[in-house]
């Protein structure tokens, strides 16, 4: 990291309702509780294993946590209860974003929360863009990326060897040249 990039040394992104900490290894078996069961919700993922076993969920962990990656979990502030992870890595200039909320959590509005603290990050940090994909078939992770201000920019075909090869799916961007950002603390 240069020296004049901003940082926080908390590690911590606060919204309303969620606060958003840096994953570590010790997540795994709350990922395998979320998702271990739930072979549908996984198929909506691009990059972890079907079953989630605590191995796979270990390696997914580990492939998010590199000096590229800014991986939170997801806890209810409440509760401290772990609900899912959110995150975005590759490229400063554009880097993708990725999120998911364990089933038991759906339709509370935690996933658009949560996309909305990590955006106000990558403001914070300076990165110009943000961008997304999501299943065809998976129309609520679209509205909750149009709810946070991503615009749909149609189709592409990405290769997603856990998904099979090939895919379809809706690319999705926003630009963040508004420097706002009321969530990070430090």
């Amino acid at each position: 990291m240069r020296s004049n990039e901003p940082t926080n040394p908390n590690h911590h992104i606060f919204t309303k309702r969620l606060c958003l900490r840096l994953l570590k290894p010790s997540d795994a078996a709350d990922i395998v509780r979320l998702l271990g069961n739930d072979s549908e919700a996984v198929q909506m993922l691009a990059s972890i294993s079907d079953p989630v076993t605590e191995a796979a969920a270990l390696d997914w962990i580990d492939r998010r946590t590199g000096t590229d990656q800014h991986v939170f979990a997801i806890l209810l502030k409440s509760s401290g209860e772990f609900i899912g992870a959110i995150g975005f890595g590759g490229a400063k200039e554009l880097p993708y974003v990725g999120y998911w909320i364990g089933r038991l959590h759906w339709n509370q509005g935690y996933a658009t929360e949560a996309v909305m603290g990590l955006i106000d990050y990558a403001r914070w940090l300076g990165i110009p863009c943000l961008q997304a994909d999501t299943f065809p078939d998976n129309p609520a992770s679209a509205r909750v990326l149009a709810k946070a201000g991503f615009a749909n920019k149609g189709r592409i075909q990405l290769n997603l060897p856990m998904r099979g090869g090939m895919r379809e799916l809706e690319h999705h961007l926003i630009n963040l040249s508004d420097n706002n950002s009321d969530n990070i603390q430090s």
